[in-house]
């Protein structure tokens, strides 16, 4: 046997040796995703644009900006039954902004406009302060700045809006750069809540 043709099949078991070690290490991390124990999440408590109380503060937009992926993996989402479906929202209205033509606040909170507003059962022409309405989260357009979140809170909003990691967009990065970023250190690894359900 050649020393060349030695050559080659060493080199040719190399090759597959890495390719399947390669494989090998796709699998671990898709396992690894797939029976994940812990998760990020997002403590409201502590998140200051959900926190109860702070008031009067900027938004903080770090879940917009911070995050790896194009899109944030963090999404607003409404609560509805803690919502009021009021006529005017402060989470969808910019509610000192100029009143327009049809009665109702000329500009919206939502950068993306994310956050669609749907009448609900019969709508009331006489009355239009009557009428309720469900406001719903885009989730293709949200990217999580948390404008809305900010404006739901009390004393103006009901507090049902609040920021959520969505774990299928989550690249759940070991070191995550959202809660690096985060002042209020709001962004936790926390087992899921299904995991929770499971063990309770």
């Amino acid at each position: 046997m050649s020393e060349e043709h030695t050559r080659r099949e060493v080199l040719g078991h190399a090759a597959r040796g890495a390719a399947l070690a390669g494989l090998g290490g796709i699998t671990a991390l898709l396992w690894a995703k797939a029976n994940a124990t812990y998760a990020w999440s997002i403590d409201p408590s502590r998140c200051i644009d959900s926190r109860l109380g702070a008031v009067g503060i900027a938004v903080c937009e770090r879940c917009s900006t911070e995050c790896v992926v194009a899109l944030s993996a963090v999404r607003a989402v409404n609560e509805f039954s803690k919502c009021g479906r009021c006529y005017v929202c402060p989470a969808y209205f910019r509610i000192t902004s100029a009143v327009g033509p049809d009665g109702l606040p000329s500009e919206k909170v939502c950068p993306r406009d994310a956050i669609k507003r749907e009448p609900i059962g019969w709508v009331d022409p006489d009355d239009p302060a009557n009428n309720f309405y469900e406001y719903s989260i885009d989730e293709a357009l949200c990217n999580g700045c948390g404008r809305c979140v900010l404006e739901c809170k009390e004393p103006a909003g009901l507090g049902s809006i609040k920021l959520e990691v969505r774990h299928d967009a989550c690249l759940d990065c070991n070191r995550c750069a959202i809660a690096q970023a985060c002042p209020e250190d709001a962004f936790l690894r926390l087992p899921p809540a299904g995991a929770l359900a499971r063990s309770g």
